[in-house]
């Protein structure tokens, strides 16, 4: 590389510095949001990782493990309800896991169903 061709490239980058150009900002997806909420699930932050899933959740709505990994944080965080509502809706979507367990612990998933045990 010749001098004039390095003093070339670095007056460019001084001045989109000196400009207050930045690089554009990485978009998230719906499966970053859930992989960061899964990292902190797993690292017992909750409270974060629920923030992460609802994150995920605006983005991809219709998305079935995000609403039951949700619903297992909240839990943790001992919001019974919320995690309730959440494996419905995971079952509603079809996750075969929130369906069975709630099956086994006698609530309906079908929001149309009564459920058998006359809980909730």
């Amino acid at each position: 590389m010749s001098a004039s061709a390095f003093r070339y490239g670095s007056a460019i980058v001084l001045s989109v510095f000196l400009c207050g150009a930045r690089p554009q900002a990485v978009r998230m997806t719906a499966d970053d949001y859930y992989w960061r909420g899964k990292e902190k699930y797993h690292n017992g932050d909750f409270a974060g990782a629920v923030q992460e899933y609802d994150k995920a959740a605006k983005l991809a709505p219709d998305v079935a493990r995000i609403f039951g990994s949700r619903g297992a944080a909240k839990r943790k965080l001992g919001d019974k309800e919320g995690a309730l509502e959440d494996a419905r809706k995971a079952a509603r979507l079809g996750d075969r896991d929130a369906q069975r367990i709630l099956g086994i612990l006698g609530y309906s998933w079908d929001k149309n169903e009564e459920s058998r045990s006359g809980k909730p």
